[in-house]
């Protein structure tokens, strides 16, 4: 199964709602695999501690008061890149130094292991693989 989905998961029943059901999250440790809406593939945040810079990182001349700046990010090959606020802080849950990326409009359907392209104009500042995402709506298992 990937993140998105949506023919052959045999889940055997429609939805209350008639609506399709795409995969929204691999878990292999557990063997689970999340479904839901389409609209639950929308994130509104993909962070990574896998991350280096091509050149400098950003300084702290360049940085808001909070320590994340503007750039635009890629996470398809094709895709254009799209305006996003990123920031360098410590996780939550794992106290790791991870790079988190906040695009201005949620990114659909990208998963954990995929490769983000930070730019600033059409200068490439960076890049991570995405280690964790947090969905634009607030509840993803039906």
């Amino acid at each position: 199964f990937t993140v998105g989905q949506r023919k052959g998961l045999n889940v055997g029943h429609p939805t209350p709602d008639g609506r399709p059901r795409f995969v929204l999250e691999v878990r292999p440790s557990s063997n689970e695999v999340v479904v839901g809406p389409r609209e639950a593939l929308a994130l509104r945040e993909l962070a990574g501690t896998k991350f280096s810079w091509a050149g400098l990182a950003p300084d702290a001349s360049t940085l808001d008061p909070d320590g994340s700046f503007d750039c635009h990010v890629q996470v398809r090959a094709h895709s254009d890149p799209v305006p996003a606020v990123a920031r360098v802080s410590t996780g939550s849950t794992t106290g790791a130094v991870e790079l988190v990326i906040n695009p201005l409009d949620p990114i659909i359907g990208v998963a954990p292991g995929q490769t983000v392209v930070l730019y600033v104009g059409t200068r490439v500042l960076g890049q991570f693989t995405i280690d964790r995402t947090v969905s634009a709506v607030s509840s993803l298992v039906e």
